[in-house]
């Protein structure tokens, strides 16, 4: 079984067009087609059809790419390994939760950047419940999240329990979190319904029978806390993410009877081989957030 072979592949896909695959390759279209004959022969299926003027990947050859991709980056991260006095490359995805990307990470990445300068990073910002989806589903390398439920199929490394606090504007009066069985006149805001302190706050507020007038559904943290901060209502954060509005006195915490945390962590696939790339993120995320831990009082 030839390895270049599903390397052919895999660029005739992402290229759309033999022509364009031999190009990038650095060789003949001849070569293109022979390789994926020979694929075809030893698999005994078709890989392409011709529609129109394009070369399209049959339903047998789409069933193939997953597997394909997983071969190659397997092959990527032997050559990593391999290299072992050069400076790691290729490609790192990285996906995170949004209120980690704003407050935490920019430290880890400054720190990532000056130890892998040659790793191209690909970071998006998403819910718990999709990081945790797409390094099951290996769409990602890595994930900083927030704990969403145990997974055997996740290597998880715990980064330390985030504490939440309900906070309001200064000029919100006359409100009470801790008496059961009362409506409240003021709106919730927050983000979308999968975000896990929402789900924490709301299921606190139904055992004890506590109703809101409203929820606002807003995407940006920082967008949260300024409409807060206008008194438009009160919302559910993890104390990282407003300590410096607490302090400067723009918004002040309200009595809660609890204090829920939830645990953050950095996570990535439990089959999955750990490039000299991702071993460095994870030990800058790590260093960032001993750090951090080591600041917060208590």
């Amino acid at each position: 079984m030839d390895l270049r072979r599903f390397i052919t592949l895999k660029t005739v896909v992402e290229e759309g067009s033999f022509l364009r695959a031999s190009q990038k390759l650095c060789c003949t279209q001849s070569t293109v087609t022979f390789h994926i004959q020979q694929l075809e022969r030893e698999f005994s299926l078709q890989l392409f059809e011709k529609i129109g003027r394009r070369m399209c990947l049959t339903a047998e050859g789409k069933k193939l790419m997953p597997h394909i991709h997983d071969l190659t980056r397997v092959m990527e991260s032997i050559r990593e390994a391999a290299r072992q006095d050069s400076q790691p490359s290729g490609e790192l995805r990285i996906a995170t939760g949004e209120t980690l990307l704003a407050y935490k990470m920019p430290q880890v990445l400054q720190r990532f950047k000056q130890r892998a300068p040659n790793v191209q990073l690909s970071l998006q910002s998403l819910n718990c419940y999709v990081i945790r989806d797409a390094l099951l589903n290996d769409d990602v390398d890595l994930g900083i999240f927030y704990r969403v439920g145990n997974d055997d199929a996740l290597e998880m490394k715990p980064l330390g329990e985030q504490s939440l606090v309900l906070v309001a504007s200064p000029l919100l009066q006359d409100v009470d979190f801790t008496q059961e069985g009362r409506h409240i006149a003021c709106s919730f805001i927050i983000n979308e319904p999968q975000c896990i302190f929402r789900q924490l706050f709301e299921g606190i507020l139904r055992q004890r029978r506590i109703t809101l007038q409203n929820t606002i559904e807003l995407w940006s943290i920082e967008s949260i806390k300024q409409c807060v901060a206008a008194n438009l209502g009160v919302s559910f954060l993890p104390r990282f993410t407003v300590e410096r509005e607490l302090r400067s006195g723009e918004l002040r915490e309200l009595p809660f009877d609890t204090t829920p945390s939830i645990m953050a962590l950095c996570a990535h696939h439990a089959g999955k081989a750990v490039s000299p790339a991702m071993q460095i993120f994870m030990e800058c995320v790590e260093a960032c957030f001993s750090t951090e831990n080591k600041k917060m009082p208590g």
